[in-house]
């Protein structure tokens, strides 16, 4: 029997993650309108950009921890060339897309943006992850914490 993923950290931790945006979407609806709320929303901002950054690293680690397997099981039947290749052009490509909406986006878009963006990140590694059943703990509880984190950027958006 293979090894399972222990999720206690995971959830825990994950969900905690979304007291962020979900605590500073409801602070920028409280104070709609006034200086503070803008300061909170670009709080949530910040916060959304690094996220976005961390979610690509998975990517990264997951193509370095199965480089170490003497016989790595690889998504989707790639040979380890492709995968590696496809792990960790699509591990900074979040980050990338994260940087160029922070930077580039008009201020009152940005929010919106970083809510495609993690809806992205979402499908693919819907479609990337989903063939390895080791993850399947990791893709439930993504689909929560993208659901609430896209929902307090969205929040946060319409009341900055």
């Amino acid at each position: 029997m293979a090894p399972t993923l222990k999720t206690h950290w995971m959830n825990v931790l994950g969900y905690a993650g979304l007291i962020p945006f979900l605590g500073l979407a409801a602070l920028t609806g409280i104070y709609s309108g006034t200086e503070i709320a803008e300061r909170f929303a670009n709080y949530n901002l910040i916060y959304a950009l690094c996220i976005v950054s961390f979610l690509g690293a998975v990517h990264w680690g997951l193509a370095i921890s199965l480089s170490s397997q003497d016989q790595p099981v690889y998504l989707a039947e790639l040979d380890q060339s492709e995968f590696e290749t496809r792990s960790f052009i699509w591990g900074v490509t979040p980050s990338l897309l994260a940087w160029l909406a922070g930077a580039f986006s008009p201020p009152e878009s940005t929010l919106w943006i970083l809510a495609l963006i993690l809806a992205l990140v979402w499908m693919v590694d819907q479609r990337f992850l989903k063939p390895m059943k080791a993850f399947d703990a990791y893709l439930r509880l993504r689909n929560h914490l993208t659901l609430g984190a896209i929902v307090g950027l969205l929040v946060t958006a319409c009341f900055a």
